[in-house]
């Protein structure tokens, strides 16, 4: 069958319907997931048990698929009696892995900081606890601008898996609308473009985050 581009025109306002949702899912989930991420960092600098705790945790979530982790999310809240929405699962979902990325991206930039910074704070009276959070962790992050915003992409996308909870974001928009009009390629490639806009908007932010505040040698 031809590509029908009238069907293409016409999916995307019925996609865009479900947009409200993608963005604050991605929002909700990239700022969650900022904030566990150094909870996570934190736990393995606070002591032996906690640092385990926290590897481990991270290790799971890092090899386990999202999905499995929404279904857990989703369908298990209701066998233990506490049942979550479709939505809610899935937030819980993308931050409690993303949140053990994103521990990893701050690791990797604390250890690209000199050992002189912590002396200097040290030197200046500082605690341990007080030098590592005032003075060592923001530098960090403005190293790891660019590693943050390509997970804050991978955030954005995966959003899409949260249509198999049936949460009506964009991806299940276009299932639903898949099923009406059997124009399968028309509607996927509407919401591909969709996305690819919407993770290239997020990228040029980025960008100018970095330029403005990125670390510079």
């Amino acid at each position: 069958m031809p590509f029908e581009i009238p069907l293409f025109i016409r999916s995307v306002p019925i996609l865009l319907e479900g947009l409200t949702i993608t963005l604050i899912l991605s929002i909700l989930a990239i700022l969650l997931s900022a904030f566990w991420g150094v909870i996570l960092l934190l736990s393995m600098r606070a002591g032996k048990f906690s640092n385990a705790f926290a590897r481990v945790y991270i290790e799971i979530m890092r090899n386990t698929p999202i999905i499995v982790i929404m279904f857990f999310m989703f369908f298990g809240s209701g066998v233990i009696g506490f049942p979550l929405s479709g939505f809610i699962a899935g937030l819980l979902s993308l931050v409690l892995q993303n949140g053990a990325y994103v521990a990893e991206i701050y690791r990797a930039g604390i250890q690209g900081v000199s050992n002189r910074q912590t002396e200097a704070g040290l030197a200046l009276g500082f605690m341990p606890k007080r030098t590592f959070l005032l003075i060592i962790l923001p530098q960090a992050i403005r190293k790891v601008i660019a590693p943050l915003g390509t997970q804050g992409v991978m955030i954005i996308k995966d959003t899409a898996i949260v249509a198999t909870i049936s949460v009506a974001e964009m991806t299940f928009q276009a299932r639903l609308l898949a099923d009406r009009t059997a124009a399968v390629f028309e509607i996927f490639t509407a919401l591909a473009i969709i996305y690819i806009v919407l993770t290239s908007i997020f990228n040029l932010g980025i960008r100018v985050i970095e330029r403005k505040y990125g670390y510079k040698n």
